[in-house]
């Protein structure tokens, strides 16, 4: 345990070692169609889409379309009507966020009256996941990271891990939410271990004590998460 212990802080390491270049080159990610860019300026990021998948997706005023890869299409409407009269049964809007071409997933950002979400499509059979935010994928696109830190109005957890490999993209590990946490994705350090930050719940993401730093393991058929203890780094 010992040693796993250590290659773990280890790995952690040279992934925040990474982290300020990944940083640097964020600016240049943010106009491209990757499936994993969190952007509020969503009619923006929706152009960059368009113009980078050509045929593969188009929009017509309140309609968004997406080929699919057996030759039939997945159909978005936006009732706008009913959003701009308060409509709150009726209103929601769709966005293009993004395409992952090695997944083979669309992303769409979903807004609703009230709350919002990620519908990660499969390009495929047209399948879709309904996430509560933005999907972090690791390098081969085979799995991602959702991030649920609304403790108040959020779902059963704060952390999941889900797949790309079958017909539909899926969940296979939740982890139980827990108020007293708030996380941020730092990066995939590889296919079983992903960099995170973990911090005191409404401190704005703060780390007063700084040891902040954890390690999402793959562990078995699961996921586990290890802190990293702030003498190891």
């Amino acid at each position: 345990m010992r040693a796993i212990c250590i290659l773990v802080v280890g790995w952690l390491a040279a992934a925040l070692a990474g982290h300020a270049v990944g940083q640097s080159a964020s600016s240049a990610a943010a106009d491209t169609c990757r499936a994993d860019i969190e952007d509020n300026k969503l009619d923006a990021r929706e152009l960059v889409c368009l113009r980078e998948l050509g045929r593969l997706a188009n929009r017509r005023g309140d309609t968004l379309s997406l080929q699919l890869e057996n030759g039939t299409s997945k159909v978005y409407r936006t009732d706008t009507k009913a959003c701009e009269a308060d409509d709150a049964q009726h209103c929601v809007q769709y966005w293009l966020a993004g395409y992952h071409p090695v997944a083979h997933v669309y992303s769409i950002v979903v807004k609703y009256y009230e709350g919002s979400g990620v519908e990660l499509v499969s390009a495929r059979t047209g399948a879709k996941l309904l996430l509560p935010g933005v999907p972090f994928f690791s390098d081969d696109g085979a799995n991602f990271l959702i991030i649920d830190n609304d403790y108040a109005h959020g779902g059963e957890y704060d952390l999941a891990v889900g797949s790309t490999a079958g017909d539909a993209p899926a969940l296979q590990w939740k982890h139980a939410q827990d108020a007293l946490f708030e996380w941020r994705h730092q990066r995939w350090i590889d296919e079983d271990h992903v960099a995170l930050r973990v911090f005191p719940a409404d401190t704005e993401q703060k780390c007063p004590d700084d040891n902040c730093d954890a390690v999402l393991v793959r562990f078995n058929d699961g996921w586990t998460v290890r802190r990293v203890p702030a003498t190891s780094k």
